[in-house]
């Protein structure tokens, strides 16, 4: 894979992870939003001014993609992925490494915070992004709650913002 801007090969700003199972229902919703991103954006690239971002669809393996990190690597590496953080459908936050394990997060071969420990001195910085799934049944779709926070939570990464996104823990709605 190589990233072209207007000169030649671009470092991205941003390297977007979506990991997930594409037949268990809201699991897909990592692979849902790296394909909203390559599709509206065309070629996995984005480039508003200098900021450029390349979106992949990991499945349940992340792990099978540091080479390409290490080969790219971001200024901020975000893995977006369903998460059972005990929040409503669709509720999505930025999970804090520490709190990885205490998390449904059962779909991977590696555990994610050890995908994040390898990756660590390759980005300048790594942010897991959780959603909350409503079910992760198999052969079913995606929930409406699920592809609406999709929808919205690609739009902010297009723009480069993720600012105001809450973080799990820092949030009163946890049950």
């Amino acid at each position: 894979m190589t990233v072209y801007g207007g000169e030649g090969p671009l470092r991205p700003s941003v390297l977007v992870l979506g990991i997930g199972n594409r037949l268990k229902g809201d699991d897909a919703v990592g692979p849902y939003i790296a394909s909203l991103l390559s599709e509206s954006q065309g070629n996995q690239v984005v480039a508003p001014g200098d900021f450029t971002i390349v979106a992949l669809d990991c499945g349940t393996v992340p792990e099978n993609y540091t080479g390409i990190v290490r080969r790219v690597r971001p200024y901020h590496l975000v893995l977006v992925d369903a998460a059972d953080m005990g929040l409503e459908a669709g509720a999505v936050r930025i999970v804090p490494v520490d709190m990885i394990g205490s998390l449904g997060l059962s779909t991977h071969s590696m555990p994610l915070s050890m995908f994040i420990s390898y990756v660590a001195d390759i980005a300048g910085r790594t942010t897991l992004i959780g959603i909350q799934p409503e079910g992760m049944q198999l052969g079913a779709d995606l929930s409406d709650d699920v592809a609406i926070a999709a929808r919205c939570l690609a739009a902010r990464l297009a723009e480069g913002r993720l600012s105001g996104i809450a973080t799990l823990g820092d949030d009163p709605t946890r049950r």
